[in-house]
């Protein structure tokens, strides 16, 4: 994939994942193009890469549209990430990380508390992703922070509804406990950091999850 292919898709997926794009939305190739100032060609090799993550659907004859997520996908998702991401708690805490190897993780944290105390949901958001995705590129395992980025991009788009459908309160909790996580890192307290992001996964994926299945919303 060239350069402008690359850019294609990264942008496209923002749209798709920040919910500019919504589910069931049509994509139109031509007009992509236009607003992104480039061909069809890299637009073409974008939303191709994007079907494979399933972020897309391309049929012939019926176009291209933006594919929902399932509340399965979703659960889904978020159970395959608790998984991947309990490896690489592990796999870095064996590391007895120094203030430097944890300092994207600090940062994260810090940005997590700005966004609670400006009330920015969004700004939250994207810090919350900052740190997970942080975690497991620090794992060192390259194959285990590829797979669990994607799966990452692919429940994105669900995960920012769900925090939206939380209370402040909840993000003060998680914010406390992914500062905890890091805090447990830098003692060299294996066990414990393993075990406090281990509650922190479960009580995501039912509290984020759950929220949504209380909306009785069957797709996002």
């Amino acid at each position: 994939m060239g350069r402008a292919a690359d850019t294609a898709y990264a942008a496209i997926k923002d749209k798709i994942v920040r919910g500019q794009l919504t589910p069931n939305t049509a994509v139109d190739e031509t007009e992509m193009a236009a607003e992104l100032g480039m061909s069809r060609t890299p637009v073409r090799e974008a939303l191709l890469r994007l079907q494979a993550e399933s972020l897309v659907e391309i049929a012939r004859g019926r176009g291209i549209r933006v594919l929902p997520i399932s509340i399965v996908d979703m659960r889904e998702a978020y159970q395959a990430i608790s998984g991947l991401e309990m490896v690489a708690v592990q796999l870095l805490a064996e590391k007895h990380p120094d203030a430097a190897t944890l300092a994207p993780l600090d940062e994260a944290v810090r940005r997590m508390e700005r966004a609670l105390e400006a009330d920015d949901v969004m700004g939250w958001c994207d810090a919350d992703e900052d740190f997970h995705r942080q975690l497991m590129h620090l794992s060192g395992n390259r194959r285990l922070a590829a797979v669990g980025c994607q799966l990452r991009d692919f429940a994105r788009r669900a995960h920012v509804v769900a925090v939206r459908l939380q209370s402040a309160e909840y993000k003060r909790s998680s914010t406390d406990n992914h500062a905890a996580l890091v805090a447990a890192l830098r003692s060299g307290e294996f066990t414990l950091a393993v075990d406090k992001h281990l509650v922190q996964r479960r009580r995501g994926e039912d509290a984020l999850v759950g929220a949504v299945e209380a909306m009785n919303f069957s797709a996002l």
